[in-house]
């Protein structure tokens, strides 16, 4: 039986991913524009890039909007998302608030626009190092300390 393919988008990676056998971790990810209320003075304008996990539903700052690449994939290969997009955009834009009202401790409420948002796919992988079969990142990579 052939198996379904998908078109996604994947987070480049500097690994070849071409004879590997990869699975695609799902996430959201977000380019807020922030604008921050200031007495007597135009608003002060920050941008932060968030990336919330389609399954668990997590958000964490990221420190770039990353580049990618469509890829067509088996569906198998797919972690299927269990977050609907809108709630990790919510999550999301929970995380830019907190991180906004940290910065600049402002008492009063930002405006929060998205200026960019895609849905984009991270692969792992499973490679043999010093004899252990180890699953890497394809975006971080092994450290040193990965390897024990």
């Amino acid at each position: 039986m052939e198996n379904d393919m998908e078109t996604i988008s994947l987070i480049k990676t500097g690994f070849d991913l071409s004879d590997r056998e990869v699975v695609c971790y799902p996430y959201l990810i977000v380019t807020f524009k922030i604008y921050m209320p200031r007495l007597f003075l135009k608003p002060r304008v920050a941008y932060t890039v968030v990336a919330a996990d389609l399954v668990k539903g997590a958000a964490a700052r990221a420190n770039m909007f990353p580049e990618t690449e469509e890829v067509d994939i088996r569906e198998d290969s797919l972690v299927p998302g269990l977050i609907e997009e809108e709630e990790a955009l919510t999550n999301a834009r929970k995380t830019a608030l907190r991180w906004i009202m940290y910065k600049f401790h402002s008492f009063r409420a930002p405006r929060i626009e998205v200026i960019q948002r895609q849905k984009a796919y991270k692969a792992f992988f499973h490679a043999d190092v010093k004899g252990r079969k180890v699953l890497v990142d394809s975006v971080k990579g092994l450290e040193q300390d990965d390897i024990r």
